[in-house]
């Protein structure tokens, strides 16, 4: 009983049992189809030109034949006239007498000739009758040499008029045929060349194609374990350049898909990281207000107040919700700006006009401070496109924070100036300042600093982030200069030329995205 491991129809199930979609598969790999590829093209090169040695070789050797044969019919009719002639001038009665002539210089030549030629020589006088047929001696030495009876070659004929000393004339006919040659010989060892020149061909094509092909795949197989690796989260992989154009532009272009996936990456785990602080502010904001005014009530509904006490709850309760409607009505915003849809009314106006009337709204409570509050401006318009609401709710934060923080007998002035290209707002004070390390973070959400006094415990810590982004929207920038001790200043800039508003959310303004690129020019 045949062995499963041995049994030939266990073998073909197994063979006809191969997974036909693996087989594809295969033959889907770039470098098994470099090395099919190359080993096709050597084995179509191989077949074209056999097939070409084969119809063309044959008929050239054939016709090679044939003129030597016919060379040798005319050489040996030249050279039995020439032979005839130089016996006759010495021994004139043998070449006289037609009998002795064969006999005795004929037929020896047909057989020189016969041995020269290699081939079968037939001489025929003017009468038609035969007298010389020679055929090579020395067959076997022929036959050893690699020389074939060559059939398909025709026999040659030549004729020769031989004049005799009498001044007769008589006439031979040369016939050379069934020649021996190497042609056979020759073809069979071009075929065996060419047969192993190309299976050699053939294996270098192949070994070739291997060599190519690993060299072809091995950027391509490096370009995809980047890509598995970034996958799996290191997004510091990068593509090394391999030497091959096509694949290093590839790399290129990855790299650069590879840099903006990690930049968009890091933006967002710094806005995961922003929104849970953002989270962790407004709820620590929220909760001061809610806990006075759940303190309030507790204290009016426990018991009798006096009149005098209750009027004191109730105006810290109304303070209470007045800065509850301030803190949503700037988160409102805040939001707004980031989700790219806080309303701009564009419009040509001057830019003096809102400068004023935050400068007039602010001048009661900068005079019940003792703060002096003044503003410059040019004596002609400056004339230039912006939202007015939102400059005057710009300078309305930045004037507001000005006298929050500065001490009595200060000072806050508004100063604009113009340019050919742009327009600069700089709202200056004398209060304590800020200190260099917190520079950087003035705009952050729910940001107030550490030398702020009293006064910090009355902000959010919105209002400057609310300010830049107003900026931003025009196009504009803002910057901060401060010294302790001696007053902070807020530079912006806004340009002249009109700015296209946000179209879709490529364009929504991110707090992470400017909090990255556009650092305050003090804190550099």
């Amino acid at each position: 009983m045949p062995s499963p491991r041995t049994d030939p129809r266990d073998w073909l199930a197994g063979w006809r049992a191969i997974d036909r979609r693996r087989l594809g598969a295969w033959t889907q790999r770039l470098n098994v189809r470099l090395i099919l590829s190359l080993g096709v093209v050597a084995l179509v090169g191989l077949v074209v030109s056999g097939a070409a040695i084969s119809q063309i070789l044959p008929g050239f050797f054939a016709e090679q034949s044939q003129q030597r044969t016919q060379t040798a019919a005319v050489s040996t009719a030249l050279f039995l006239r020439q032979r005839i002639t130089n016996v006759g001038e010495t021994e004139p009665g043998r070449v006289l007498d037609p009998r002795l002539r064969d006999e005795l210089v004929v037929v020896p030549w047909a057989a020189d000739a016969a041995a020269i030629f290699n081939a079968t020589v037939t001489i025929i006088n003017s009468r038609g009758d035969t007298v010389a047929s020679a055929e090579p001696s020395d067959r076997t030495g022929l036959e050893a040499q690699g020389l074939r009876r060559d059939a398909d070659v025709e026999s040659a004929f030549a004729q020769v008029d031989v004049e005799l000393p009498d001044g007769s004339q008589t006439t031979y006919q040369v016939i050379i045929s069934e020649p021996y040659s190497a042609r056979e010989e020759t073809l069979g060892q071009i075929r065996e060349a060419l047969l192993g020149s190309g299976l050699l061909a053939l294996v270098v094509s192949v070994f070739t194609g291997v060599v190519a092909a690993r060299t072809a795949t091995r950027p391509i197989n490096r370009l995809r374990g980047v890509a598995g690796r970034i996958a799996q989260g290191q997004l510091d992989e990068r593509v090394p350049p391999s030497g091959i154009l096509e694949i290093d532009e590839l790399g290129r272009q990855f790299n650069v898909m590879a840099d903006r996936l990690a930049g968009t990456l890091r933006m967002l785990e710094a806005d995961r990281d922003r929104l849970r602080e953002f989270v962790a502010d407004v709820s620590h904001e929220l909760r001061t207000p809610i806990a006075a005014l759940s303190m309030y009530n507790e204290l009016l509904r426990e018991g009798e107040v006096e009149d005098a006490t209750r009027d004191e709850f109730l105006q810290r309760s109304n303070e209470q919700i007045r800065r509850l409607e301030w803190l949503s009505t700037n988160l409102l915003d805040l939001s707004r700006i980031d989700a790219g849809i806080f309303p701009l009314d564009i419009g040509v106006g001057d830019l003096r006009d809102p400068i004023q009337a935050v400068v007039q709204a602010h001048a009661e409570v900068a005079m019940s401070r003792g703060i002096a509050l003044d503003s410059q401006a040019p004596g002609d318009p400056v004339e230039l496109r912006f939202d007015r609401e939102r400059i005057v709710q710009l300078l309305t934060n930045l004037v507001g924070n000005a006298l929050k923080f500065t001490p009595r007998d200060g000072s806050v002035s508004v100063r604009l100036t113009e340019t050919d290209r742009d327009a600069v707002i700089e709202v200056r004070d004398t209060g304590p300042g800020i200190r260099p390390e917190e520079l950087p973070r003035v705009f952050e959400r729910f940001y107030r600093g550490t030398n702020t006094g009293d006064a910090r415990a009355t902000g959010s810590g919105l209002g400057l982030a609310i300010v830049r982004s107003i900026v931003d929207m025009h196009g504009g920038e803002i910057d901060v200069v401060s010294d302790v001790g001696e007053g902070t200043a807020f530079r912006i800039t806004l340009p002249r030329e009109p700015q296209p508003e946000p179209s879709d959310a490529g364009d929504k303004i991110n707090e992470t995205l400017r909090r990255e690129h556009r650092a305050p020019t003090a804190a550099a």
